[in-house]
């Protein structure tokens, strides 16, 4: 059997430090330089990522695709299109790669064939002091345990360091770009995959990587925002009852409380969220990490909930657009 090469596929948006990092850490592969190429797709950037990889001479290929802003799906896709090799490699731009990732990936596939190989990144050192990044963590080493072997899992995804083949990926045809404000197209992926081609999902802690896990407390709000519409989103469009995707279900009378006062005030309760964030900031300050998790998870289900409701009613609200920005 011939030996599998791969495409390791990057979208970026106005990242361009964490970008360089990331291409830097592809540099001491264990693979050999010719056993891959980087490919990225420069979502409209505005901070001179371009001419940044203009002005490397890595020890691999590395090409990329500049395309007007349309969200992280379809930059993922506009790479994808104009990879040459058999395994693509999705990996975002906040990834350390380990030396053996790209090496561990391409072992799965030659192995086992036609599958989708998750990868482990847990946050890389120093990116632990936030409480948004430890629950980010938990929830991730949560759905993949146990964390120290290879094991089938679901058919949930995290796309930040993942893998398949070429074939399969144009088969299910790629991200869907419609969840570009919301976020939810590694989960509505993971459905059509195993949905439509039976493909098995893979964790492979092998194939690791370090999370640069950087984000604001605005962003944390808007994040868990969207994660609420993007389960609403799902829902609908794949017709199944959202309790079925994790973190749907609103079976606590809290959850359905909080999901009515934000229907009937969605200033109001946005306000509130934001009085909500100081005993974050705090715990995060104090680095008490019992208290930087709950206080985290309480805020981020509080927005959850609040975009589960907005979605629900259908409605672009002056609260979205203001936590949006």
């Amino acid at each position: 059997m011939a030996e599998l090469r791969a495409s390791v596929v990057i979208p970026t948006y106005n990242r361009r430090a964490f970008l360089l990092q990331t291409l830097e850490s592809l540099e001491r592969q264990t693979a050999s330089g010719d056993a891959f190429e980087v490919v990225v797709g420069v979502d409209g950037s505005t901070d001179g990522t371009v001419q940044a990889l203009e002005r490397l001479d890595p020890p691999y290929l590395l090409r990329w695709v500049d395309q007007r802003n349309g969200g992280p799906a379809a930059a993922t896709n506009a790479a994808a299109r104009i990879a040459r090799h058999e395994v693509l490699i999705f990996l975002d731009d906040d990834q350390l790669a380990a030396p053996g990732l790209v090496e561990a990936h391409l072992r799965a596939h030659q192995r086992l064939g036609d599958v989708l190989v998750q990868g482990f990144y847990p946050l890389a050192p120093g990116y632990d002091r936030r409480g948004a990044s430890l629950l980010y963590q938990r929830s991730f080493i949560s759905t993949f345990a146990p964390i120290d072997r290879a094991h089938p899992t679901t058919a949930h995804v995290w796309s930040a360091n993942m893998s398949l083949r070429r074939a399969t990926w144009a088969a299910v045809g790629g991200l869907d770009e419609t969840f570009r404000e919301y976020g939810g197209e590694d989960t509505d992926f993971g459905v059509r995959l195993a949905r439509d081609r039976g493909v098995p999902v893979l964790f492979e802690p092998a194939a690791l990587s370090y999370h640069l896990h950087s984000v604001s407390y605005r962003a944390t709000r808007r994040q868990a925002f969207s994660a609420g519409r993007s389960l609403v989103r799902l829902a609908r469009k794949h017709g199944v009852a959202m309790d079925g995707f994790s973190g749907g279900a609103l079976d606590r009378r809290i959850d359905r409380a909080v999901q009515a006062a934000w229907t009937l005030s969605p200033g109001g309760m946005d306000l509130l969220g934001r009085i909500l964030v100081a005993p974050l900031v705090l715990a995060d300050l104090a680095r008490v990490r019992p208290a930087q998790l709950a206080a985290a998870r309480l805020l981020h289900r509080y927005y959850k909930v609040g975009g589960i409701a907005i979605e629900e009613r259908q409605e672009e609200t002056p609260v979205y657009a203001a936590i949006s920005r």
